[in-house]
């Protein structure tokens, strides 16, 4: 049996740098699959690229137009300078939480 210094492990540097490399890829990946439907993603995107995302169609024709009016609404505001950039994400989920009320989407 070979002796190692106290503290060190008897695992070699390259399968430890080998397991981050795969963690770090398969974090990627889940990223990637789900940058449509995980919020921080979509937001990022959206700072990156300077376009808000479009909203898909929901299937409710009232759920659609109540979105349009009032996500053109938020937008507007923004644009005018009555919210802060900071404020569209919170103004924008309060909007579409209000019409989803109003008009549940069809499943």
């Amino acid at each position: 049996m070979a002796d190692t210094p106290s503290g060190s492990s008897s695992v070699p540097l390259w399968p430890r740098l080998a397991a981050v490399a795969i963690a770090l890829a398969c974090l990627a990946l889940m990223g990637w699959i789900g940058r449509d439907d995980v919020p921080f993603l979509k937001s990022l995107r959206a700072q990156v690229t300077g376009e808000s995302p479009a909203p898909a169609a929901t299937g409710n024709p009232e759920l659609d137009a109540c979105l349009a009016k009032r996500l053109g609404d938020v937008e507007q505001m923004k644009l005018d300078g009555v919210i802060a950039p900071a404020q569209e994400e919170l103004f924008r989920s309060r909007a579409v939480s209000f019409c989803e009320t109003q008009f549940p989407r069809d499943r």
